[in-house]
C-alpha cells in the first residue's frame, strides 16, 4: 500500500512539473549584486552625460571607489537589533525580550519615508575646449537609480596637454612597469602625491600638479619612481630654462639627500659641476615631493 502511495505522490508530482513546464513557467534568477552595481554606475553615467552635456562639457568617466550603503536610522536600529537577537542565540540565550522590539521597529521602518541610498564614489573628467576638469564626488543614487545628490570632494583643472598624465594620476594606472596591474611601488607614489595634493588649494595645487606630471613624464621614461633619477631629470630641464644655452654634457650631475634644518624634512640636492669652468657649481634643491625649493 506505501509503495502505491508513494507511485501516486510521484505521479502526481510528475504531472504538475509538466503543467508547469507545459505552460511555459520556469524559474528566473533576480539579478546579482554586480548587476545591480553595474546598472546603477550605468544610470549614473548616462544621467551626468545628458547634465554636463547641457553646459558644453564632455562628460567621461574614469573609476570607482567601493559603494557604501546609506542607511536611515530606522534601519540601522533593526540591524542592531537583530544583531542582538543573533548574538543571544548563538549564546543559547533566551530572545523573548528583544522580539517586541523587533517588531516595533519593523512599523517604525514601515512608516520612515528616509530612502536607503547607494554612495558610490566616482572620479570623473570633464572637457570643455582645452580645458580639462578632473572630479572625485559621492554620489548618492536610490534603489532606483536616481541621483539623488552629488558632493564633490576634489577637482583640478589641467590643459590638454596634461590629460593623458592627468587620467593616469585619477585612475592610479601603472607607471614604470606594465604588470597588468599597478606595482605596490607605483602605487606607494600615487598615495603620497594624493594625500599632498588633497591638502592643497588654489594656485599651490596647480603649481604642484604641474610639477607632478612632469615628474610622471620623468619616472615613466625611467620605469623607476626613483628620488635620483627623478631630480637629477628635474634639475637638467630646470638648468635648461634658466641657462641660455645650457648642455647637458656641458656638466657632471650628482646627487644627495639632506634633512632641511628648518622643516625637519628630508630634500633632494642636484649638484652641477661645470666642465668648462670648476669653479662653477649649480646647485638645484627638491622637497620630498619632488617641488623645486629654488
Amino acid at each position: 500500500m506505501s509503495g502505491i502511495n508513494f507511485l501516486s505522490r510521484f505521479t502526481l508530482i510528475f504531472l504538475i512539473a509538466g503543467a508547469v513546464t507545459s505552460c511555459g513557467l520556469k524559474y528566473v534568477p533576480g539579478p546579482s549584486l554586480e548587476d545591480l552595481a553595474q546598472s546603477r554606475k550605468a544610470s549614473l553615467e548616462a544621467q551626468l552625460g545628458r547634465d554636463f552635456a547641457a553646459v558644453n562639457k564632455k562628460y567621461i568617466p574614469l573609476t570607482y571607489g567601493e559603494t557604501v550603503v546609506v542607511k536611515p536610522q530606522s534601519y540601522e536600529r533593526l540591524d542592531s537589533l537583530f544583531e542582538v537577537k543573533y548574538r543571544l542565540s548563538q549564546n543559547g540565550f533566551p530572545t523573548k525580550e528583544i522580539d517586541p522590539l523587533i517588531e516595533d521597529q519593523k512599523m517604525a521602518l514601515l512608516a520612515d519615508t528616509t530612502e536607503v541610498l547607494y554612495m558610490e564614489t566616482h572620479w570623473f573628467e570633464l572637457v570643455q575646449d582645452t580645458t580639462c576638469e578632473f572630479i572625485v564626488a559621492q554620489c548618492f543614487l536610490n534603489n532606483r537609480n536616481v541621483l539623488r545628490k552629488m558632493d564633490f570632494i576634489d577637482e583640478f583643472k589641467t590643459g590638454i596637454s596634461n590629460q593623458f598624465w592627468a587620467e593616469k594620476y585619477m585612475k592610479e594606472e601603472w607607471l614604470t612597469r606594465d604588470l597588468g596591474y599597478t606595482s605596490n611601488d607605483d602605487l606607494s607614489f600615487y598615495t603620497m602625491m594624493k594625500n599632498k595634493e588633497f591638502s592643497l588649494q588654489g594656485e599651490e595645487k596647480t603649481l604642484f600638479l604641474e610639477n607632478l606630471f612632469v615628474v610622471m613624464r620623468i619616472a615613466s621614461e625611467n620605469r623607476s619612481t626613483a628620488a635620483q633619477g627623478i631630480v637629477l631629470k628635474l634639475a637638467a630641464r630646470q638648468m635648461k630654462n634658466e641657462i641660455p644655452g645650457f648642455q647637458v654634457a656641458d656638466y657632471v650631475f650628482s646627487f644627495k639627500k639632506e634633512l632641511d634644518p628648518e622643516t625637519k624634512q628630508s630634500i633632494y640636492v642636484v649638484e652641477a659641476a661645470s666642465n668648462k669652468d670648476k669653479n662653477v657649481v649649480v646647485t638645484r634643491r627638491y622637497d620630498s615631493f619632488f617641488m623645486p625649493l629654488n
